[in-house]
């Protein structure tokens, strides 16, 4: 992403220098008008200076996001693990003790499990 600012060209000045006759080069008043006195020879060679200034202003401003997800192998591990298992405890424990236990392994899972994955966002700024 860029943002270039402003231009600004500030009007010069233009000064004519001299008149000169293009045939055989004598120099002519500034308001001669004509043929050349010397020659008779009508084209002028009109010297102009030109001045001109030119202002430039701008900006850039750059912005590089990465996103990735983060795993927390050992953590993974124990929500896989607490997942499988929890329903050959509720097996054994069968009943409403095994429901209760279920009940509490899985919450446990369900936080656990918040910790085991991660997206994580980097974001550099420049100018």
């Amino acid at each position: 992403m860029a943002d270039l600012g402003l231009v600004r060209v500030h009007m010069g000045k233009a000064t004519h220098d001299s008149v000169k006759c293009s045939g055989c080069g004598y120099m002519l008043s500034l308001d001669h008008s004509g043929p050349c006195p010397r020659c008779g020879d009508i084209r002028k060679t009109h010297d102009v200076h030109i001045e001109e200034t030119l202002h430039l202003e701008g900006s850039m401003h750059w912005q590089h996001v990465r996103e990735y997800y983060e795993k927390h192998q050992v953590l993974l591990a124990v929500v896989i693990i607490v997942t499988v298992g929890s329903p050959f405890l509720g097996l054994v424990l069968a009943g409403w003790i095994g429901v209760a236990v279920g009940l509490l392994i899985g919450a446990t899972a369900l936080v656990v499990g918040f910790r085991a994955v991660i997206k994580v966002r980097e974001i550099r700024e420049g100018s």
